[in-house]
């Protein structure tokens, strides 16, 4: 695909403006018109790119870039089966490679004999072009292999990471691995199912958000080692006397960066969740938007507070969900 274009006469300065402009996953399809467009995008492409680039390797191989609370996809990698009339080939850093453009959505469709080995060529491609990183990756069990293919590839860490799929159910080494050896700071969240028994015995690292579907195996030693913003648990088998000791640990300066935690438990017990701690009963509504702008309506509330003045309310529902949120609300972006 070779092509010359009117764009490349522009003088640098109105040039650089229009680049300034575009769309990355415009960019991408201009730079592959030809070997000149490419070092054109590559010299004049700003600074900064408008979102972060984010690999998913779960129902298909793409790459987007993410932004807050919405994604653009920039190409897919596909098989060789789903090829067209309408594939052409474009030479993708001296290799030959089919390509689609997805007719409704604008996207670039390209088709490999082995489409792993497609997604990471496509990576380095985008990842050269714009001079950046992977920041972000999906995965299912069958893909957990991108977490060493993303920490090998590049030295900065992603800041996301999604292990997707909730009809999984990950062995003890793989659940072991995400937790370990996923290095991200910003939001972590797992949906698939963990082992029977299964226990994690280090700390958790700093992180953003954490959601754990079937949060079961977490143990108060665990809930203990968290530092985050929103701990969300959709299943646990923590009681209200472990949420009380969650509490004190909170009081007493633990988990200092806390927003918003959430857990299913089990056993309620209202006497046990406040025992020896002093807190208010709040009736009236209220709203509250966490860091990660999940609404909450709290018709009551029990209100703490901490020795810095900091407020807390917990509520809690009939099916065993017990929410903290740490006021003042704010917003974390990507």
């Amino acid at each position: 695909m070779t092509s010359s274009l009117p764009l490349l006469c522009i003088p640098y300065l109105p040039l650089k403006k229009i680049i300034d402009f575009m769309e990355p996953s415009s960019l991408v399809s201009v730079s592959l018109c030809s070997q000149k467009c490419q070092s054109v995008i590559k010299t004049y492409t700003r600074k900064s790119i408008d979102g972060h680039l984010h690999v998913s390797g779960f129902e298909h191989f793409l790459l987007s870039f993410d932004k807050f609370c919405d994604y653009q996809i920039v190409m897919v990698a596909s098989g060789l089966q789903k090829m067209t009339n309408r594939t052409r080939f474009v030479d993708m850093n001296g290799q030959n490679v089919a390509l689609t453009v997805n007719e409704e959505k604008g996207y670039l469709v390209t088709h490999w004999e082995d489409e792993v080995n497609g997604v990471k060529i496509l990576t380095d491609y985008v990842t050269q072009l714009f001079n950046i990183d992977v920041l972000g990756i999906t995965f299912n069990r069958k893909n957990i292999w991108m977490i060493d293919w993303v920490n090998n590839r590049q030295q900065s860490h992603v800041r996301s990471v999604y292990c997707e799929d909730w009809k999984d159910t990950l062995t003890e080494d793989e659940l072991t691995h995400i937790l370990r050896d996923c290095p991200a700071s910003f939001e972590t969240v797992i949906y698939p199912s963990p082992p029977s028994n299964f226990q994690f015995q280090e700390n958790f690292r700093q992180i953003d958000y954490l959601s754990i579907s079937d949060g079961s195996w977490v143990t108060i030693d665990n809930l203990l080692t968290m530092d985050g913003r929103e701990i969300m648990m959709f299943k646990s088998s923590l009681t209200s006397i472990n949420i009380n000791t969650f509490l004190k640990h909170w009081l007493a300066g633990g988990c200092p960066r806390l927003k918003l935690f959430s857990a299913k438990t089990i056993n309620f017990d209202l006497d046990a969740l406040f025992a020896d701690i002093n807190v208010v009963f709040v009736e009236g509504l209220r709203q509250y938007t966490s860091p990660f702008q999940i609404k909450y309506r709290f018709n009551f509330g029990y209100d703490l507070r901490r020795e810095d003045g900091v407020i807390a309310t917990v509520f809690y529902r009939p099916d065993g969900e017990i929410i903290i949120a740490v006021w003042p609300e704010i917003i974390c972006y990507h």
